[in-house]
């Protein structure tokens, strides 16, 4: 045991003896630790900068009218978004520009409300309902968490959307004349 401690030491004075030995313990000891730090710096809460993520959206949707109320429901909803910082919205003004800048990276995700969307959104008045569909797409090559945060952007869309169809079905059926109710 105690030519183990004997060599131990030899080999330190070796190392203190020779600068080019000595730098290089030194890196091996520092550069894991430095891209460690850096690392966990980086990622340490990837959610609180959602902002930067550029997501795309366009609305083509017509409007309807509803016991003679004008609904635009995909109006409301990119006003909505306006107001919204939680990610970085990009109003396009086309489709084609939406898709285009999804392909290429310019944004990370696009979501496209259709032009019928309020018209099947609303289509429960006439009794022929259809489910109101957005197309959102993502660019999933850019970045491996940045799908993971717009789909949660969509979500957020989803609310919004939610919102404003009981507020717009809430304000046209308390205008609506009440026929019958004697």
């Amino acid at each position: 045991m105690r030519k183990t401690f004997e060599l131990f030491r030899l080999d330190w004075r070796r190392i203190f003896k020779s600068p080019i030995a000595l730098l290089l313990i030194i890196a091996l000891i520092i550069i894991p630790s430095l891209y460690a730090w850096f690392n966990i710096w980086a990622l340490w809460d990837p959610y609180s900068k959602t902002q930067d993520l550029k997501v795309a959206v366009y609305s083509a949707d017509q409007s309807v009218v509803i016991a003679d109320k004008k609904v635009e429901i995909g109006a409301e909803l990119i006003s909505q978004l306006k107001k919204n910082d939680k990610l970085g919205w990009q109003f396009t003004s086309s489709k084609k520009e939406l898709d285009d800048g999804v392909k290429t990276g310019k944004y990370y995700a696009g979501i496209y409300v259709p032009k019928n969307f309020s018209k099947d959104l609303v289509s429960f008045v006439d009794g022929k309902i259809q489910k109101p569909k957005i197309v959102y797409s993502s660019n999933d090559k850019i970045n491996a968490i940045a799908p993971k945060i717009t789909s949660a952007g969509a979500t957020t869309l989803q609310s919004t959307i939610s919102e404003e169809f009981v507020s717009t079905v809430g304000k046209t059926l308390m205008s609506t004349p009440k026929q019958g109710w004697d």
